[in-house]
């Protein structure tokens, strides 16, 4: 299926990326703080060009003509690392190039995802899970690549794996463009409901505190004394929860709704965080690692399925752009403090302040639940 398939090409790619284009960026001999220069346009951009994306997508009935064009468009700029070099300021500017038109991919994906469920039946999880595990594929197969060739292979790898989802993205359709204004009339109306400042505050506090794990969980892991093989296999545990419960995330949403779905998995992420800054023990860590599953799995599919419900049929990728906004709004922010936080206070510091920051996310995703104005997923 050419959805599922972009799915896989598009989210294999950021697992070659992002694992391995930090540690090219080194070899390059660039500073930790450079590096992290560098990775924090990822998010910026997904602040901005989502909504943006998404908008001008429905408002001109142009998404399946936006996801090509800007799928095309990421392989071409991420392809100018070749002649970049070391060189810092051709660096940040092609990055910045790159992550402004990767940013919009996954929530117009994930529209489209959702319109081919309402046309031809399904479930969205089962669509979407494609992507985890072309992601996990793609860090297990890049680690043993690495290993012999080098970082430069990341370049390589990578171009290949964005130029397969470009290709694939010619397989989904395509419908003429058509100006659509009541699509605007129905972003405004949505941008004023109170409770949707509930939901996006709850996303961007989870992911804030999720950016701990992100950006620092194998760090810590380095600093309790834990090699490589250890912190793969952490890694891998996680991702390959993610995928099994994705698979299920669709009848667990139609029983238990899409709203109380959002709520227990930030719960749960508040829990797993405190649970993190206090566990030691390979086989301890190892035993908290399934819960990413609902914590990143179902926290992702309630989301967007939320954001499909209150975007209707007039604003779907707009909804879903918002969507990305907040989630890259908390990526900033978690980003920001997250090094300094573990520098200066380790590990059990870091993330007890995450498991305080997804509390306040699961307040928030409770308080919207209560509204009552979503309809189950």
């Amino acid at each position: 299926m050419p959805i599922s398939a972009f799915y896989f090409t598009f989210l294999g790619a950021l697992g070659i990326f992002w694992p391995f284009f930090s540690l090219y960026l080194a070899d390059l001999g660039l500073s930790p703080t450079e590096i992290t220069r560098v990775l924090m346009l990822s998010p910026t951009m997904g602040l901005l060009a989502p909504p943006l994306f998404g908008l001008y997508a429905d408002a001109q009935r142009a998404r399946g003509w936006l996801l090509r064009g800007a799928s095309v468009a990421t392989c071409l700029a991420f392809a100018g690392f070749f002649f970049t070099g070391p060189g810092r300021t051709a660096i940040f500017v092609t990055t910045g190039v790159f992550a402004f038109f990767r940013a919009p991919l996954l929530s117009l994906s994930d529209a489209t995802a959702f319109e081919h469920v309402r046309q031809h039946g399904g479930a969205y999880a089962r669509l979407r899970v494609w992507g985890s595990v072309g992601f996990l594929a793609a860090v297990l197969i890049s680690g043993k690549i690495l290993e012999t060739h080098g970082t430069a292979v990341v370049l390589t790898a990578t171009t290949a794996a964005l130029g397969l989802a470009a290709a694939v993205s010619f397989l989904l359709p395509a419908p003429p463009p058509e100006p659509r204004p009541e699509a605007v009339r129905a972003w405004l109306r949505l941008l004023a409901r109170s409770e949707l400042w509930l939901f996006l505050g709850a996303v961007a506090l989870a992911q804030a505190a999720g950016a701990a794990y992100d950006g620092c969980f194998s760090l810590h892991l380095q600093r309790l004394g834990f090699g490589a093989p250890f912190v793969g296999l952490a890694w891998a545990l996680g991702v390959g929860c993610e995928v099994l419960l994705m698979i299920w995330a669709g009848p667990l949403i139609r029983w238990m709704g899409a709203d109380r779905m959002f709520a227990i998995s930030i719960a749960c992420a508040a829990l797993r965080w405190l649970l993190l800054a206090n566990v030691h023990s390979p086989t301890g860590i190892l035993l908290l690692q399934p819960l990413h599953g609902i914590t990143f799995g179902w926290f992702y599919v309630a989301g967007v399925t939320l954001m499909r419900d209150r975007g209707g049929s007039d604003a779907p990728t707009a909804a879903q752009g918002l969507f990305a906004g907040a989630f890259s709004l908390g990526s900033i922010a978690g980003m920001a403090m997250a090094g300094r936080l573990l520098e200066s206070g380790g590990g059990q510091r870091l993330y007890s302040i995450a498991a305080v920051v997804a509390a306040l996310g699961a307040a928030c995703a409770m308080a919207f639940r209560r509204q009552g104005r979503i309809i189950p997923g």
